[in-house]
């Protein structure tokens, strides 16, 4: 066994780790950078990262900045301010004194006086952590009106395309809380609502595009969240992983294969990228042309390069709040035949 194996096999998978040295708050649903005094809005939160051999270890996921995301070892490092390459060693006998794992060090003689870290106690309270307020969800699907055809249609996609993502028109949707308590969502021509379905319509993600809130999820969602996975086909010469949903959707209307999680700064599960490159020639990163897609594109393609024939593709647009992704692209009158151009030059 490897030795950071063994770290992870008597940490509860690096949970312990990220407890000892961030504190109980990282068990919380969301919470705050530890390393970015601006973040103001808690933008991070710890989840369960499983590998192609099913073995798992924790990672923690900052959606305001991908170079305060890692494993363990690489938040450990950060707080210890340690090169997770160069001083990998150093790093582990730190940890294995600091929580008196006793595994580089056996008898140290500080172990009585070392914090004692309840594993059980501590799965329970992340497990309260990740539970939704939501128990339940009641979806009233209708047709797409006209005006819904039309919002969709701008940016080539179809109703072919929508259901076959199993994108659907909600009339409402009632949500009920855990304490009972029953809260609507209601779609109209003015405030439209739209529902991704998912595991056999037992989960959802509500999209209103022109809502403040424009997202909320409930129900048996996929872990880690990946939108279009189950659509793609079993071989291709190329598959985009892009922002969001609606740019999957544009896409596949104009005859391409893409996926989205949740968010362009989320971590990428290495299983997951192991099967696309099994399945496809070439995996092209294409997120938003403002300056945090660009950034996440460039470090998404040099983390993964020596192991994965990855691309990056930056789109030609302006970057702003109307002309930043791929389903803009299309709504500006550029064709699939267009967008090959651009492919062709970096594939």
């Amino acid at each position: 066994m490897k030795l950071y194996e063994e770290f992870l096999n008597k940490t509860n998978s690096g949970l312990r780790i990220f407890v000892h040295y961030l504190g109980k708050e990282c068990l919380n649903k969301k919470f705050k950078s530890p390393f970015r005094s601006d973040d103001r809005r808690p933008s991070c939160h710890l989840y369960e990262n499983k590998n192609k051999n099913g073995e798992t270890s924790y990672y923690l996921q900052d959606f305001g900045d991908s170079g305060c995301c890692g494993n363990c070892f690489e938040i450990a490092a950060k707080v210890l301010n340690l090169n997770v390459n160069t001083e990998f060693y150093e790093l582990l006998k730190r940890i294995d004194q600091d929580l008196c794992l006793n595994i580089i060090a056996p008898g140290n003689p500080n172990t009585e006086h070392c914090q004692k870290i309840d594993i059980v106690q501590i799965k329970k309270e992340l497990s309260k952590g990740r539970t939704s307020s939501i128990k339940s969800f009641i979806p009233v699907i209708q047709d797409f009106w006209a005006s819904e055809k039309e919002y969709w249609g701008k940016y080539g996609i179809d109703e072919d395309t929508l259901l076959r993502y199993n994108v659907h028109s909600l009339k409402s949707v009632s949500f009920t809380k855990n304490d009972g308590k029953v809260f609507n969502v209601y779609g109209s021509k003015s405030i439209p609502a739209f529902g991704y379905f998912f595991n056999e319509m037992t989960g959802i993600k509500v999209y209103r595009p022109n809502a403040e809130n424009r997202f909320l999820y409930a129900g048996n969602l996929p872990s880690p969240y990946v939108f279009g996975w189950e659509q793609l086909p079993a071989k291709g010469e190329f598959v985009f992983i892009t922002g969001g949903e609606k740019d999957v959707l544009s896409l596949a209307a104009h005859g391409y294969s893409a996926i989205a999680f949740n968010s362009e700064t989320a971590k990428i599960p290495e299983d997951k990228l192991q099967e696309l490159e099994e399945r496809f020639k070439t995996i092209i990163f294409l997120y938003d042309a403002d300056a945090t897609g660009i950034k996440e594109s460039n470090l998404r393609v040099e983390e993964y390069k020596s192991k994965y024939n990855v691309r990056k593709l930056h789109l030609p647009l302006a970057g702003t709040k109307v002309e930043k992704d791929i389903s803009d692209y299309f709504a500006l009158g550029n064709s699939a035949i267009d967008f090959y151009g651009l492919i062709k030059d970096i594939v």
